[in-house]
């Protein structure tokens, strides 16, 4: 079974669900996939089912992946793509901290200047901003 290529550094920060849909679908696909199907509980069928908007080969790598995840009846909690998405952004934020102003990032980014402070801070320290900072 052939799997898409994703950066093992991306991997490691994913939470074991999250991890497993990357895997089996690769970054972008996963994103777009999360964003109709996250939030909910979700039944990994065998075989294809229309209702999952997945191809055979994603499907079963699906299952395959997800193996350790699901209940007895096939079954598995779908995160919403929030954290998965939020990775990319904060990368990019970091990245370009010295050619962009917070506003202007703020601006791109859709988030407040005070959220742009705390992911710069958080690159900065390592450690985690508080979410009531």
């Amino acid at each position: 079974m052939d799997f898409p290529d994703v950066a093992p550094e991306l991997l490691a920060v994913l939470p074991p669900v999250l991890r497993a849909v990357v895997r089996a679908l690769g970054f972008v696909r996963a994103q777009e996939w999360l964003r109709d199907h996250g939030g909910v509980n979700i039944h990994v069928p065998v075989h294809k089912s229309p209702a999952l908007g997945l191809a055979d080969d994603e499907l079963a790598r699906l299952r395959a992946t997800l193996a350790p995840h699901l209940d007895a009846n096939g079954r598995f909690t779908c995160p919403k793509a929030d954290k998965l998405m939020a990775i990319p952004r904060n990368y990019a934020i970091v990245a370009n901290m010295h050619t962009e102003s917070i506003a202007k990032q703020a601006r791109i980014y859709g988030l407040s200047s005070r959220q742009i402070q705390n992911i710069r801070r958080e690159a900065d320290t390592g450690v985690q901003a508080d979410l009531f900072d």
